[in-house]
C-alpha cells in the first residue's frame, strides 16, 4: 500500500464552492474539533471535499491511460464518472444474472475502463455488483496545530458590466486561505485483480482475468503517476480566475506490504511519528518491506524517512 499525508500552504482559493446564496458563491466549510490549553472547541473552517480531489485523480488517470492505450469508456473520457451505474450505462456489457455472475461482470467492466478498476464502481441494477475504490482520500482541511487554526474565509467583491444594457451585475465569491493537510492511500496491490468471488467456487477464474494480469503493470504505473495531482494541487474548481497560490510545505509517503495510514499533518512531528508507527507496525507483522519518504520544506523532524526534494522524484521512487 502507498499512503501519504501532505501539508499545503494554499492562499486565495475557491477550489470547492457549494451553493449560491443570492449573489454570494459560498466556499465549502466544515466543523472541526481541536484542543486548546483549556478544553475541546469547535470551529468552522474552509475545506475541499474528498470527492473533488478524487474526481481530479480519476481524470488524471484517464489522460495517462489514453497515453498508454489502456481502455477508457466514452463517459470517463468526458470526466463523467458514472461508471456503469445501471443498464443505461453498460455500453454493450451484459448485465449480471446473479451472484454467480458477479465476477464475470466485474472483470468485463474492469476491461472496459481503467477508472472503474482503480476508482471502483457500483452497479445498482437488479443484481447489484460493487468494486471498492483502490484510491482513498479524505477532506482537505486546515492543520489543527496549536491554539489557533491558520485559516480564513473572506468574500471577494466582483462586478460584471453589460455593454448592451449598461447595467452592472454584482457578485461575491468566498475564498479561503489555509495551511491545509490531506491524507490519501492507494492499494496498488489489488489493482487489476477482481474482488468478487464466485460463491459456489471461490477459487475459480473467469474469462478476461489473463488480459487484466497482462495490463497490471501499466495500470499500477498510471495509478501511481496520477497521485501527482495531490502534490500539485491539481484539483478543485473555479481555477480560471481563482488559480490558488499554492506550495507544498511537507509530505510523508509510506510504502508497505500491509495496510497502513500515516499520521495526518496536524503537528510538526507528523512525519517522525509516522515513521515510528510504520516501523512498529512492520515489526508487529513481521514485514521487512516498509519504506518512508519525506519532503521537508519547513524544517520538520523527519526521523529516519528518506528525504526527497521534489514530488516528481518521489513519484519516481514509488514507481521503482
Amino acid at each position: 500500500m502507498i499512503a501519504g499525508s501532505l501539508r499545503l500552504l494554499v492562499n486565495v482559493e475557491a477550489l470547492n464552492g457549494v451553493e449560491s446564496v443570492g449573489n454570494l458563491v459560498r466556499h465549502r466549510s466544515v466543523p472541526v474539533v481541536f484542543r486548546t490549553a483549556r478544553d475541546y472547541v469547535i470551529r468552522y473552517v474552509p475545506a475541499v471535499s474528498g470527492e473533488s480531489i478524487a474526481h481530479a485523480y480519476q481524470y488524471e488517470l484517464v489522460q495517462l491511460a489514453l497515453a498508454k492505450n489502456l481502455p477508457i469508456s466514452n463517459l470517463s473520457k468526458q470526466g463523467e464518472f458514472v461508471k456503469f451505474a445501471d443498464n443505461n450505462f453498460l455500453d454493450g456489457i451484459k448485465p449480471p444474472s446473479g451472484p454467480e455472475d458477479a465476477r464475470r461482470f466485474e472483470v468485463d467492466v474492469m476491461l472496459a475502463d481503467v477508472v472503474a478498476d482503480v476508482g471502483g464502481f457500483m452497479y445498482a441494477g437488479d443484481n447489484p455488483v460493487r468494486r471498492s475504490s483502490r484510491f482513498y482520500v479524505g477532506y482537505m482541511i486546515p492543520a489543527l496545530d496549536g491554539e489557533e487554526i491558520p485559516s480564513q474565509l473572506e468574500a471577494q467583491f466582483h462586478v460584471r458590466y453589460s455593454q448592451s444594457t449598461q447595467k452592472h451585475a454584482i457578485f461575491n465569491v468566498e475564498v479561503g486561505s489555509a495551511l491545509y493537510t490531506v491524507t490519501f492511500a492507494l492499494d496498488e496491490q489489488t489493482i487489476a485483480i477482481p474482488s468478487n468471488p464466485i460463491p459456489s467456487n471461490p477459487g475459480k477464474q473467469v474469462n478476461g482475468e489473463d488480459a487484466l494480469a497482462q495490463q497490471r503493470k501499466d495500470r499500477v504505473e498510471i495509478a501511481v503517476k496520477a497521485l501527482s495531482v495531490l502534490f500539485n494541487v491539481g484539483f478543485g474548481g473555479k481555477r480560471s480566475r481563482f488559480l490558488p497560490s499554492a506550495k507544498l510545505q511537507s509530505a510523508v509517503v509510506t510504502f508497505t506490504d500491509f495496510p497502513f495510514i500515516p499520521e495526518p499533518g496536524h503537528s510538526k512531528t507528523y512525519i517522525k511519528d509516522t515513521v515510528e508507527r510504520m516501523k512498529k507496525a512492520a515489526n508487529l507483522r513481521g514485514s521487512s518491506n516498509a519504506k518512508a519518504f519525506a519532503i521537508n520544506n519547513e524544517g520538520l523532524d523527519v526521523g529516519e524517512a528518506q528525504v526527497i526534494t521534489y514530488p516528481e522524484d518521489l513519484i519516481t521512487e514509488l514507481l521503482k
